[in-house]
């Protein structure tokens, strides 16, 4: 262990700044880091602020004004998203929740921050909080530290390994060593060689992974995404006329796409609204349309129930080259308060041509466990029709590429107000084409008709539940460490008294 005698020489102490500038520069640190407008080299440092805070304090009070810290940072970074039609009060329904799934990280490190091997208690503790948020919360996977790698294609092939919790787990590592090194102002081989060697090693491997990638010749098929010219997303309905319309647009685009080549196509999520004594005759236009053209549809659409309340089904189509239907889905992950009917029915896919093809609608595919049962199915490609809003726009297409690499399979999402992106199984967006540009509302693109194996499809969350196993061994320990030395203390003191 080495010592960091520069703080000694130059008078340098995190003890003689005011506390409260940590917890503010930790607000400011984590605004940057994630979702838009991000600046990827601070996910690395984001948390150290607040580390550094929690170290220097003590006492409920201390506590408290770091939540309101932690609820402030996360509304800011959930502000940056918020644009029409999205009402501002979702900035602290999104907010107050990540805060408190990332408390228990924070909290629990302070309480253990001194015992043996509790360096890695902060990154273990909040890789389970973000898996238990996006595998059983509706908060999805937003605010999830892996996606602040967004950008780096080579970090991002990591995920083909352990999924979102490898990634997340050292970045936090790296956080917690660099707040570690400052505090102690002693480097050792777990706070610094360790978390360098392992970040190399994934660096590496994802240059590695992702060449190689390029290099080899792979059997392509060509899809697109077609757009729609509906706005509609509640009430008031579109009108018969506008929905005419719509549709003629649409039917129209698609000849299109078929006409250039394009073998699969995708509409856009809510590409057109049905009403229900509509859906027969819809139905049997959008067969008839995929059998005259020869192609794979997934025709998204949106059918109210009722308009007071507003309720809707928010579903798709997957008719086949032949014009059959081979299933229908109703969205399985409705966003927090969209009045959409749930959808429960078994995950499907469809084999088109020699590849297996799923589909999913929008939020769906921000949870991976539903990416999971797709790489369960064996899909190669995953179609995910989509709508979107300027403030997520482009960061809700770049999650998608999570998926794509997490399970090995191509993704073709087809985004209304954002942007449309075919993606490889190795996260290359090989077209895009943003509905916010004036262009055509068609996107050409080709992907594998193959997907890929990858570990974490095989080995799922392990690396999860080693995490749980570690927590859980590091609190019983400590725990029996305290209990022995206080029987211990009491041993000694009777001792004395007696003697």
């Amino acid at each position: 262990m080495k010592e960091l005698s520069s703080f000694h020489t130059k008078g340098i102490y995190i003890d003689r700044i005011n506390p409260l500038w940590y917890l503010t520069t930790g607000v400011v640190t984590m605004a940057l880091t994630h979702m838009t407008f991000s600046i990827e080299v601070m996910a690395w440092v984001s948390s150290v602020p607040f580390l550094i805070y929690l170290s220097l304090t003590q006492g409920w009070k201390s506590r408290l004004t770091f939540f309101f810290a932690l609820v402030l940072a996360w509304s800011f970074v959930v502000a940056k998203i918020i644009t029409d039609p999205i009402p501002l009060v979702l900035v602290f329904l999104y907010s107050i929740p990540i805060s408190l799934f990332h408390l228990p990280g924070y909290l629990i490190w302070s309480k253990f921050k001194n015992q043996k091997f509790a360096l890695f208690l902060f990154p273990v503790i909040m890789v389970i909080m973000e898996w238990i948020q996006y595998t059983f919360t509706p908060l999805a996977s937003w605010g999830v530290a892996a996606y602040t790698m967004h950008d780096n294609v080579s970090l991002i092939q990591t995920v083909s390994l352990f999924g979102l919790a490898g990634l997340s787990f050292l970045i936090y590592w790296v956080n917690i060593s660099i707040a570690n090194i400052i505090i102690k102002r002693k480097i050792a081989i777990s706070t610094f060689q360790l978390p360098l060697i392992m970040l190399l090693l994934f660096i590496f491997f994802g240059s590695i992974r992702y060449d190689i990638s390029k290099a080899n010749g792979i059997d392509t098929v060509t899809v697109a995404a077609v757009g729609t010219d509906s706005e509609a997303s509640g009430l008031p309905l579109p009108t018969k006329e506008r929905n005419e319309q719509v549709k003629t647009a649409l039917f129209k685009r698609t000849r299109t796409a078929a006409n250039g080549g394009a073998k699969i196509i995708s509409w856009n999520e809510a590409a057109i609204f049905i009403m229900p004594e509509d859906e027969v005759e819809w139905v049997i236009s959008i067969k008839e349309l995929a059998a005259e053209l020869n192609i794979t549809l997934v025709a998204s659409y949106v059918m109210p129930l009722s308009t007071t309340p507003l309720k809707y089904e928010n579903k798709y189509k997957f008719i086949n080259p032949s014009g059959n239907i081979t299933h229908s889905y109703l969205k399985h992950q409705p966003v927090p308060g969209e009045p959409a009917v749930q959808g429960t029915s078994p995950l499907k896919v469809a084999d088109i041509t020699g590849s297996k093809i799923g589909a999913a609608i929008c939020y769906d595919y921000d949870f991976p466990y539903l990416a999971k049962s797709y790489g369960e199915l064996g899909a190669d490609m995953v179609i995910v029709p989509s709508s979107d809003w300027r403030g997520i726009d482009p960061v809700h297409t770049e999650m998608a590429a999570f998926r794509a690499v997490e399970q090995g399979h191509s993704v073709l999402r087809s985004t209304r107000f954002g942007l449309s992106a075919a993606i490889t199984p190795y996260g290359e967006m090989t077209a895009q084409m943003s509905s916010f540009s004036q262009n055509d509302k068609i996107m050409y693109a080709r992907l594998p008709v193959k997907g890929v194996t990858t570990l974490y499809s095989i080995i799922h969350d392990t690396l999860v539940y080693i995490c749980i196993i570690f927590m859980l061994l590091f609190i019983a320990v400590s725990i029996r460490s305290r209990y022995y030395g206080y029987v211990n203390s009491q041993e000694i003191e009777t001792n004395y008294n007696n003697g």
